[in-house]
């Protein structure tokens, strides 16, 4: 069964799981929300941000794992991933 799945950069689900992966591959600090142009990160993605760049490794570490594995649920869900 094939579904069309449409996300928009507004999204931010989208922007968590861009945050995520760029941090993932190597980006930081201001690197990390650079992607987004004209877009500004708010809320939950800001909140991401900033725990990405904590001080305390562990904490980012956390906070890394638990964004992969939202976005790995998700993406099993809308069948992406088999």
């Amino acid at each position: 069964m094939n579904q069309l799945v449409t996300v928009s950069a507004r999204s931010p689900d989208f922007q968590r799981a861009f945050v995520a992966l760029r941090y993932f591959w190597g980006a930081r600090g201001e690197a990390l929300g650079a992607g987004f142009g004209s877009l500004s990160a708010q809320g939950p993605v800001a909140d991401l941000l900033g725990a990405l760049g904590h001080a305390s490794r562990e904490v980012r570490a956390q906070t890394l794992g638990a964004e992969l594995g939202r976005l790995a649920a998700d993406l099993d869900r809308r069948r992406l991933v088999k």
